[in-house]
């Protein structure tokens, strides 16, 4: 009884100052460690905290401690991290410095939708593409059907799509949709191009990154 009232006194004050239990901080920050290198094959930890070989060799010896790897496969999984949803980061050969920073015009989107008819948006969208009529156009786009995700890009009669894991979010969907855009211009021979895309928050995180 005691025992359990000195964990209640324990527990309380970090209950009044809303910080989460220790033990329950160490199993935050055990996950999200383990998380980081699962991107970055390239990483020295890559192979002890993702590729972890040992678990075999640990269940022998239940007295040893095993490895955080280990330990931290229960609370992965009750979580819903999977290896295979991990996008892998590759640091990019050209110096961030030296690329040309994207032009963004969102004249488009100065207009609410609620107030603005669509002839009004149709008027604008023909203004935009005979200011920039010398440019190849993209088109980008993502939907959620159900539980369903998936990210797409249109340039002239190619199409590619890409299903995305059902966990993310419209805004990683519509980031990826843009990626997929800079993969159809990179095996394209014209010098110019323009994309259209219906996301607001995708557009300014980029003009955010590009001012830095």
């Amino acid at each position: 009884m005691s025992r359990c009232l000195s964990n209640i006194s324990i527990l309380q004050p970090l209950c009044t100052c809303k910080q989460p239990p220790l033990f329950i901080r160490t199993r935050k920050v055990s996950i999200q460690y383990c998380i980081k290198p699962s991107s970055a094959p390239q990483n020295p930890t890559y192979n002890a905290v993702v590729n972890c070989k040992l678990k075999v060799l640990f269940e022998r010896k239940p007295n040893q401690i095993p490895l955080l790897s280990i330990r931290v496969q229960p609370d992965l999984r009750a979580v819903s991290v999977v290896k295979r949803n991990a996008v892998i980061y590759s640091i990019p050969a050209t110096p961030p410095g030296l690329l040309k920073r994207p032009r963004i015009n969102c004249n488009i989107h100065q207009s609410s939708k609620d107030n603005t008819s669509p002839e009004i948006y149709r008027n604008k969208y023909f203004e935009v593409c005979d200011h920039y009529k010398d440019f190849c156009p993209l088109y980008t786009d993502s939907s959620r059907m159900g539980h369903q995700l998936t990210a797409a890009v249109v340039h002239g009669t190619v199409t590619k799509t890409t299903r995305l894991p059902n966990n993310a979010s419209i805004f990683r969907a519509e980031m990826y949709a843009i990626s997929l855009a800079l993969a159809v211009i990179r095996g394209r021979k014209d010098k110019i191009f323009f994309y259209f895309s219906d996301s607001v928050s995708s557009l300014e995180a980029i003009s955010k990154l590009s001012l830095k």
